[in-house]
């Protein structure tokens, strides 16, 4: 005999935020008997971990992994795996209000023995603030079909109101699980198990279906959501021709897509022909058969027009809508054409500007190749100063007085440097290894050596740069340091 008495089949994708929620409402029924099964549709959020958690506490729930192919055939994956006597189908953002609901539910279809028991349930929508009762009124008796039903088209469609017996989903192997993603998939479901089943209505609300951001229901209608629309109304329309009125289905699609179309956002021509050309369809085949007065309250309901303009209307909305488009492009060149206008101007005045900068820079690069030119004059005179006999022989007579002078001169250039804050002791013993290991005073290395050799006194001051600028000390050989101190720095 099989223990298990409620199969519960949860699609989940993408649903970490409500899916404990979810799963704490079912683990924790007062009815244990049960398996739940959980098919994870490609989630690339944290719901298999969550999955895994609670499944790691609880042996009744299993996991079935599946790249993402929709909440509808999911559902169809979960059913060819369940063995329970009895099927509910519930969707991973909602959660089930009474933790008696199972039990309640299971002791009712025992009792009545039928195929499908309907419950009510909640709609919550906390961005809102409210949780609204939704329920249907079916009729007063125990057990019921869809032939004791005045309208199947006026109750709520979804899977998750009802409680299936598992032998009778496995009587039938049409029932409506494509595999390509569909909005509304619930609609043709609802219906063939409706048109086919011995039904029965338990008057308790056990379930709350949450209305949440971003999920399918509220982003709005999109081109792919009124195509999917029109295939879903024909696949009901294949399923209920024979099982109601004609003018019923019709007010139905009609009143649905009226809503649909008036909540369309996006003025997209391409998409209002192909609904047009639909719903042209719909009209040819079935509308005109009625009589007028029929045809007069379907279109007076759903669409708000007489039959008689019916057709001209969808005609010249396809010709409205193409004039609205080309009037949108002829604003959009206007638009554009006024931007290169003004983007134009602009390119014309960053030219004038440039221009002008250009011969600014000009203007600077000839008094800087004057200024060059007057330096390398000075250059040549003081190299032929260096090099005259005349300043030879003064040298050469002068040398031995110039020794104490020269000595004078290095103590007090030693001194200048010393007392300076552009000499860092520190810094060129680090940068010259050299001069540390030698253990010579870096002041005194500088004076003689260093700066001849393009070694720097400190971060502040850089002597070679300054002898690239000053061309008549490099030609003097005077030490930067030195130059800078006493003339540099007061020079402008």
């Amino acid at each position: 005999m099989n223990k298990i008495k409620i199969s519960v089949i949860i699609p989940v994708y993408n649903v970490e935020k409500y899916l404990p929620e979810c799963l704490d409402s079912i683990v924790n029924q007062t009815l244990k008997d049960i398996e739940v099964i959980c098919i994870n549709d490609g989630s690339t959020d944290d719901s298999l971990k969550i999955l895994e958690k609670y499944a790691e506490k609880d042996d009744r729930i299993k996991i079935i992994n599946r790249k993402n192919c929709g909440q509808t055939y999911t559902r169809k994956i979960g059913l060819d795996n369940a063995v329970g006597k009895y099927i509910l189908f519930c969707d991973s953002d909602d959660y089930y209000s009474e933790l008696t609901a199972f039990e309640e539910l299971y002791n009712y279809i025992e009792k009545v023995k039928v195929d499908v028991v309907i419950f009510n349930h909640y709609r919550e929508n906390k961005a809102k603030g409210y949780l609204e009762k939704r329920f249907d009124k079916y009729p007063k008796k125990t057990k019921f079909s869809y032939l004791d039903i005045d309208n199947i088209f006026s109750f709520h469609v979804t899977v998750w109101i009802k409680l299936y017996s598992k032998q009778f989903l496995d009587k039938y192997d049409d029932w409506f699980f494509p595999k390509e993603h569909f909005v509304h998939q619930d609609m043709p479901l609802h219906f063939q198990i409706v048109t086919r089943a011995n039904l029965a209505y338990f008057e308790k609300y056990f379930y709350t279906y949450r209305i949440r951001p971003r999920s399918t229901i509220t982003i709005g209608t999109t081109d792919k959501k009124l195509l999917d629309f029109c295939k879903i109304f024909e696949a009901i329309y294949k399923i209920t021709k024979d099982k109601c009125k004609v003018v019923q289905y019709l007010n139905y699609f009609y009143s649905n897509l009226a809503t649909r179309i008036y909540n369309y956002q996006i003025k997209d021509v391409k998409i209002v022909e192909e609904i047009i050309k639909i719903i042209k369809h719909f009209t040819l085949s079935e509308l005109f058969l009625l009589e007028k007065k029929e045809v007069f309250f379907i279109l007076r309901a759903g669409l708000r027009m007489t039959p008689e303009s019916y057709m001209e209307y969808l005609d010249k909305k396809q010709i409205k809508g193409k004039i609205k488009e080309i009037k949108k492009l002829e604003v959009q060149i206007k638009s554009k054409n006024e931007a290169i206008t003004i983007r134009d101007n602009k390119i014309k005045k960053q030219d004038l500007e440039l221009n002008q900068k250009n011969s600014e820079i000009q203007n600077l690069h000839n008094q800087n190749n004057d200024l060059r030119n007057q330096n390398n004059i000075k250059e040549q005179v003081i190299k032929r100063l260096l090099n005259s006999w005349s300043y030879r022989i003064g040298r050469l007579f002068t040398y031995p007085l110039s020794i104490p002078l020269e000595f004078f001169k290095f103590i007090r250039d030693y001194n200048l440097i010393k007392k300076s804050d552009l000499f860092d002791s520190e810094y060129y013993l680090l940068q010259n290894e050299d001069v540390k290991n030698a253990k010579m005073n870096p002041i005194k290395h500088y004076l003689k050596f260093g700066w001849k050799e393009g070694r720097n006194p400190s971060v502040k001051f850089d002597g070679n740069e300054y002898l690239n600028k000053r061309s008549d000390v490099r030609v003097a050989g005077i030490c930067p340091l030195v130059h800078y101190l006493k003339f540099g720095k007061n020079e402008k």
